[in-house]
């Protein structure tokens, strides 16, 4: 795949260089096509007008030094208004763009030489991020080509009563959302390391929390300790029409423990023998009854446990002082509500005297 790269650089001999070292050098299996703009002003021109891939930025205006005109923030505010692009900063001063360094922005000093920087493009390229965004945009042109004309106009007579509607839109952007299936998302990615019949610890959450209300199933943190919200979602939602209050007063958390802390992990970690292994596994596949649910680390959260016979109640106006870290996906949110449901709605009952049966027989 090609990758095409706009190196805005306002010094000709580092601008020249960088061009031909990078134009057409293949770097994690993919080729760098390489345009240039000699000054910030043709550089945000042209990332107006066209898809890059990655954009390589200087900071400075002439030498750099503090008291030189820094354009380069204003164009990165830019780029952040107009489209998805992975940054890299390669400037001779750099002391203050430590802080801008991210996954998507990359700081790399010019006197560090070329080779840094090309382990900067690498860095990018192998995590997918400057991929994704052809990716995406093909996948979707592909989605829309075959639904086009493969089910709106093959099936014409099912469709002709749609007149004046959004359902047939409606329709269409449901069945994109539903093609990003794992197996899809799976060659997007590239990475064959993703289990089609296995949850990733990612599909679990949606992160960050994209809605103003609370729900069930999202993940607060509070003085060391997460926390996860068990109320049903429809108790929070306010009826602005009836002018009806939400029904939540209180609401039902459970408290989330390290994985590090629970005595399957203890007991693996001090003999990581085959009983020990099947104990700590039947935790996390949620094989040990509906009294834990194991929520699988990520970047924002480590590995947890829940365990519903450990709950809280909190006034919902409390729920503020909590921070927001992410929100169970769907159908984890349902499933972690039903194994909260099914632990408490059970009926025990004295084991039968299996002896006396089995004597009789």
């Amino acid at each position: 795949m090609n990758l095409r790269t706009l190196f805005i650089e306002d010094e000709e001999k580092i601008r020249t260089n960088l061009v031909k070292i990078f134009d057409g050098e293949t770097i994690g299996g993919h080729t760098i096509v390489a345009e240039s703009a000699d000054t910030f002003e043709i550089g945000m021109d042209k990332i107006s007008k066209r898809d890059y891939d990655i954009i390589v930025l200087d900071l400075c205006k002439g030498e750099p030094n503090e008291a030189s005109e820094k354009p380069g923030y204003d164009i990165l505010k830019q780029i952040q208004s107009l489209a998805f692009i992975p940054v890299i900063f390669y400037s001779g001063l750099t002391k203050d763009l430590v802080g801008l360094s991210s996954e998507v922005i990359g700081v790399v000093n010019k006197g560090d030489g070329v080779d840094k920087l090309k382990a900067e493009f690498e860095r990018i390229i192998t995590s997918k991020i400057a991929l994704l965004k052809g990716q995406i945009y093909g996948h979707l042109r592909e989605s829309l080509r075959q639904y086009f004309w493969e089910t709106v106009h093959a099936e014409k007579k099912v469709f002709e009563p749609i007149k004046d509607d959004i359902s047939l839109g409606y329709l269409l952007l449901r069945r994109f959302s539903n093609s990003l299936s794992k197996e899809n998302i799976k060659q997007l990615l590239g990475d064959d390391k993703i289990k089609t019949d296995k949850a990733h610890p990612m599909e679990f959450y949606i992160f960050p929390v994209n809605t103003e209300e609370y729900e069930a199933g999202e993940i607060l943190f509070k003085d060391g300790v997460y926390y996860a919200i068990l109320t049903p979602s429809c108790d929070f939602i306010e009826d602005k029409i009836n002018k009806r209050l939400r029904r939540v007063g209180s609401v039902l958390l459970a408290v989330a423990t390290p994985l590090s802390k629970s005595e399957y992990y203890i007991d693996y970690k001090k003999t990581s023998n085959s009983t020990n292994k099947d104990r700590l596994v039947k935790l996390i596949e949620a094989r040990k009854g509906d009294q834990f649910f194991f929520l699988p680390g990520t970047p924002f959260i480590e590995n947890l446990i829940l365990d519903f016979q450990n709950k809280i109640m909190v006034d919902y106006a409390d729920l503020k002082t909590f921070n927001r870290v992410a929100k169970l996906d769907d159908p984890y949110a349902q499933s972690m509500i039903t194994s909260f449901i099914r632990f408490y709605n059970r009926i025990g009952f004295p084991d039968i005297d299996s002896d006396y049966v089995i004597a009789s027989l």
